[in-house]
């Protein structure tokens, strides 16, 4: 599951198919991925991973694991809105390894778990194509798989447009625009220095809640074959107007990050998913 979550963090869409495409209700298979992004938000130093792993995908009607965000528990939908549960991660990374966090305490592994509000807002017919326009509202606890502490809390408005080809499954072009908020206590674990951690490069500074800044993405789902599946994609993430620009911890106005996923499947089951 860290692998899916990971996926997510990074902006690529698992399991995108067009409408007229049936899906296993049950697959499995190996995800192998690799991913590259700032440290933290305005970070001028990155953090990198890469792994391989199963995965299995159930599609069910209410709850499903591994299609579309990971895990979703369906609390209620129409052909306009959905309210579900929403998933995502982000990377660990090392004090040692940032001059800027030197002899400060390295930043965990961090789980987000929270409500989902989609409004689908528009559809459009391109022939071969079909376009999806959703907005997202997403409000998230970030917990610490280190201590299972909870960082503090995230509201991430998202917006969403999708092409997916009525004529070959699991192929999509998706774009998206994230806008990022924090409350206090999770903008004092990125950017708060404390009097005992200041030093001649690092003045002293008490984070506040507010806007963290925007991420711009574009992926792209790929079918190789039957049975292999490319995902890749990247994002510009844009940190001007943050509330905590004058931390000695904000670095970047920009950083780019990025991600590619093969996800194989040896298995899928004669039955279908629900829609």
């Amino acid at each position: 599951m860290a692998t899916l979550w990971l996926c997510l963090a990074a902006g690529l869409p698992l399991g995108v198919s067009a409408e007229q495409f049936d899906e296993p209700l049950w697959e499995v298979g190996f995800v192998s991925a690799a991913f590259s992004g700032p440290a933290y938000p305005a970070a001028d130093d990155d953090t990198a991973a890469a792994f391989i792993s199963p995965y299995v995908i159930y599609r069910g009607d209410i709850f499903s694991v591994g299609d579309e965000g990971a895990f979703r528990a369906l609390a209620f939908s129409n052909d306009t809105v959905e309210l579900d549960l929403s998933l995502g991660a982000s990377l660990p990374a090392n004090a040692e390894d940032d001059a800027d966090r030197a002899d400060m305490p390295d930043l965990d592994f961090l789980f987000e778990i929270g409500p989902q509000l989609i409004w689908h807002a528009a559809r459009h017919d391109y022939g071969k194509w079909e376009g999806l326009f959703d907005v997202k509202l997403r409000a998230r606890s970030v917990i610490s798989l280190a201590d299972f502490d909870t960082k503090g809390f995230l509201f991430e408005p998202t917006f969403v447009y999708e092409l997916q080809s009525k004529t070959r499954r699991h192929l999509s072009w998706q774009a998206d625009l994230e806008l990022l908020y924090g409350n206090q206590r999770l903008n004092r674990y990125f950017y708060e220095v404390s009097e005992n951690q200041v030093t001649p490069n690092r003045r002293q500074y008490a984070a506040e809640a507010g806007y963290m800044g925007a991420e711009i993405g574009l992926s792209l789902s790929y079918p190789v074959n039957d049975n292999l599946r490319l995902f890749i994609g990247g994002n510009v993430e844009l940190y001007d107007g943050a509330a905590n620009r004058e931390s000695p911890l904000f670095k970047e106005d920009v950083a780019y990050s990025g991600g590619m996923v093969l996800v194989y499947s040896f298995y899928e089951s004669e039955a279908r998913a629900p829609r």
